[in-house]
């Protein structure tokens, strides 16, 4: 967890799809930044690199307004091509198990990365999936190798959370 702001940019820059820092700074400060957890749990019985991981994220900011600016930054963030290959698909996912939220669907197999990829590209799946719940965004990353991870999955881990979370006292 961390309320300090800078350490924030750091890591959200880390993570993002093509981070400009300016502006995940600006968007994120007019927000009102107050606070994020970021967890990563991973699937199987030892951690290895090529088992399926869900990242999650909390960001508290000071308004229900300023959730949905981050949250919208986040979802345009989240439909941006990568920045140094052409091999990742991307597509919309609906996200109807909870109000208002945007899903993603984000790939790129080795037939993909033959094709028109970077020589150091990974095949992977990835679901990402965001929403708010007052001056709260939540987010979750499920991803890994093709084929290990599945949009019911992804619906299903945001529908929990959701559940848990939803009308929490700010």
């Amino acid at each position: 967890m961390t309320a300090d702001f800078e350490e924030f940019i750091d890591a959200l820059g880390q993570v993002a799809v093509d981070p400009d820092t300016e502006e995940m700074t600006d968007v994120f400060r007019d927000a009102g930044f107050e606070g994020a957890i970021i967890d990563t749990r991973f699937y199987g019985e030892t951690h290895i690199r090529g088992v399926p991981h869900i990242v999650s994220a909390v960001i508290q900011l000071q308004s229900e307004e300023g959730a949905g600016n981050a949250l919208a930054w986040l979802e345009a963030d989240s439909m941006k091509p990568c920045p140094r290959t052409c091999a990742v698909q991307i597509d919309e996912v609906e996200v109807d198990v909870v109000p208002d939220a945007w899903g993603v669907h984000r790939s790129q197999s080795a037939e993909d990365i033959e094709a028109v990829g970077a020589e150091d590209d990974i095949p992977f799946d990835a679901y990402g999936i965001g929403f708010t719940d007052g001056s709260f965004v939540y987010t979750l990353d499920l991803h890994g190798p093709p084929g290990s991870v599945s949009e019911e999955q992804a619906l299903a881990i945001a529908n929990s959370l959701y559940e848990q979370v939803v009308d929490l006292p700010s």
